[in-house]
């Protein structure tokens, strides 16, 4: 199972990292690093929580979904962090620092907030999905 997770986990990481990519930098010129990284942060995390419902956890219970969704967000509040900070410490350190630094810069943020993201999703988020049988909505539904 847990193999099965992790190879799901990077093929929703890889895509969700393009897309986040792109869209930071598509506004990283109009509105600044940090606020094109709140941006694409935030439009991908739906996206990345959803896909890994779907494919690396296997939790297809419609009844969980907003709370699958507002957990995601506090996960993506731990990237945001991350890389919001990764990013300061780049301008801080070079303040003209080309697009291409900022996206390594963003990305090997991005990849140690993943491993977070990958633990608390399988120990926070879709530990009901640990089990063989599904736990009844009542038993895991618990606190956001």
């Amino acid at each position: 199972m847990l193999r099965r997770q992790i190879r799901g986990f990077c093929l929703v990481a890889v895509i969700c990292t393009v897309i986040s990519m792109a869209i930071f930098a598509s506004l990283r010129g109009m509105v600044g690093l940090q606020w094109a990284n709140g941006i694409s942060l935030v439009l991908c995390s739906v996206l990345n929580t959803e896909l890994n419902r779907r494919i690396s956890f296997d939790a297809n219970d419609a009844n969980l979904w907003w709370r699958d969704q507002r957990r995601g967000l506090w996960v993506m509040l731990i990237a945001l962090a991350m890389t919001s900070g990764s990013l300061w410490l780049l301008e801080d350190a070079a303040p003209h620092a080309p697009l291409i630094a900022d996206l390594v810069v963003i990305t090997l943020a991005n990849v140690a907030a993943a491993v977070t993201r990958f633990l608390m999703m399988r120990y926070w988020i879709f530990r009901r999905t640990r089990y063989g049988a599904r736990q009844p909505a009542a038993a895991v539904s618990g606190a956001a």
